[in-house]
């Protein structure tokens, strides 16, 4: 009782705050032992009551005098009002769904990669050059060539029995070293022995709305144990949330949406780390030649610690040139970019044509290239350069119907309406079959809900059947 701990003269000031026994909210076990670490302690002497403050507030232990057990012990905790507030902002977060953002929380390793970037951080040739943050940086990478020399052997079978693939394998190939996204090892450095070489396997990935295919270097291939992903801390998730960038996207009247020309090409890797990202290729993609060493300068699509990275790259050009631009086009790339999605909302036509020049040198002074510019305001796309609108947007220019995508969501430029492409799909009337037709709707922001709210009760109903 508070009688109790008033007898003691080390715990005299500590006010308390009784709890009957129906106020308790919270039971902790010891699986939770962070809530419980002592933060600060006012001991006692032998036999005498001791408080330990914890994330939780002010706790007393401690023997009681038998004269003042007339009821059961008690723990009482302190509590500063911060407890409320913080189940207010809790349940704000979650009924907002990602609407208002709250700055993420970092974990020591996530601390680690910022100090590892900003110690390191270079501006060369109009770009950021960042080193992979390995977790050990003394850790000696085993010999996987021949892994990836099968894989190449793979690799050369698909492409020899598909001319077209070839040919558009080989042209991916080319741009990447005409680019100087990719190089030829340079011959003293082929056969490098300090653990700090690792050969990616690759393979291409086809999309059917699009006539390029996607070289993707394979950085989760294992060999002896040990991939390239699995060595590399994922660095803090710097990237907005979907949702809020969405909602935001149609705050105000007039909209623009552009994104960022290949932006995993845009950041440099350091030179010493560069041959941790070797790859096998045909010269000139001639299968019939010896495939020669080859190493990427970038940051690579495939990488764990990539979108990171990048995202980090893009902030680092708002820290950079603060004080060079509007504050709403500083706050445009830290609140309103989806990885290399910029989508924002303002009042006018104005301010929409005023934030798409800045927004568009900003991204120059980070070495991004912002394209593909779309907006719902004639007037917006015609002040930028015609070689820049998106297709959506040239079409729109001559009043074809036009849909784009937002995020991967349908909307309807003419219009300006978030909607759907519904598609039939011939799926076998199995619960395999059903699931796959409800996993065909995107819908991030819930406005089909009501409607597929149907179909989710088909599968639920299947489930519980097991059928």
């Amino acid at each position: 009782t508070e009688a109790e701990v008033q007898k003691w003269p080390h715990l005299k000031d500590l006010p308390l705050h009784h709890a009957e026994i129906d106020d308790v909210t919270l039971l902790i076990g010891q699986d939770c032992p962070e809530a419980l670490m002592p933060l600060t302690m006012i001991p006692g002497g032998k036999g005498e009551l001791y408080a330990v403050r914890t994330r939780l507030g002010w706790s007393v232990s401690g023997p009681v005098s038998s004269s003042m057990m007339r009821t059961p012990p008690e723990s009482h905790y302190i509590t500063n009002g911060e407890l409320l507030q913080e189940k207010v902002e809790r349940f704000w977060q979650l009924e907002s769904s990602g609407i208002y953002e709250q700055e993420k929380g970092m974990s020591v390793e996530d601390r680690q990669v910022l100090t590892l970037w900003n110690e390191n951080v270079n501006f060369m040739d109009g770009h950021y050059v960042l080193p992979i943050p390995f977790k050990n940086p003394d850790r000696k990478l085993p010999d996987n060539q021949q892994m990836a020399e099968k894989r190449l052997s793979s690799l050369r079978r698909k492409l020899s029995k598909n001319q077209d693939l070839h040919q558009k394998y080989t042209d991916g190939m080319n741009d990447l070293l005409r680019q100087g996204y990719a190089v030829p090892v340079p011959e003293q450095d082929i056969h490098r022995n300090d653990g700090r070489v690792w050969y990616l396997p690759h393979h291409p990935v086809i999309n059917p709305n699009k006539e390029k295919i996607r070289i993707v270097f394979d950085c989760a291939a294992e060999d002896k144990g040990i991939a390239l992903n699995s060595e590399v801390r994922q660095g803090p998730d710097l990237t907005n949330k979907l949702v809020g960038v969405l909602t935001r996207f149609r705050l105000h009247p007039i909209a623009i949406m552009a994104d960022i020309q290949a932006m995993f090409h845009q950041v440099r890797v350091t030179p010493e780390d560069q041959d941790t990202l070797r790859f096998l290729w045909w010269p000139e993609g001639n299968l019939s030649k010896l495939p020669m060493n080859y190493r990427m300068t970038l940051h690579l699509f495939g990488g764990t610690w990539s979108p990171s990275c990048c995202t980090y790259a893009l902030r680092r050009s708002v820290e950079d040139n603060n004080e060079s631009y509007s504050t709403e086009a500083l706050e445009t790339v830290l609140h309103n970019f989806y990885v290399d999605d910029c989508l924002n909302s303002v009042p006018t036509v104005h301010e929409a044509i005023e934030l798409v020049g800045e927004l568009k040198k900003l991204a120059t002074e980070g070495g991004f290239n912002l394209m593909k510019w779309t907006s719902n305001s004639p007037d917006v796309i015609k002040k930028v350069p015609f070689y820049d609108p998106s297709k959506k947007a040239q079409e729109r220019a001559f009043d074809k119907p036009t849909e784009d995508r937002a995020l991967g969501v349908c909307w309807r430029i003419q219009e300006d309406k978030i909607g759907f492409q519904a598609q039939r799909m011939e799926q076998p009337l199995t619960k395999r079959g059903v699931l796959s037709m409800l996993s065909s709707v995107y819908d991030p922001l819930g406005l089909a809900s009501p409607f597929v709210l149907k179909a989710r009760r088909i599968v639920q109903s299947l489930c519980q059947k097991k059928i």
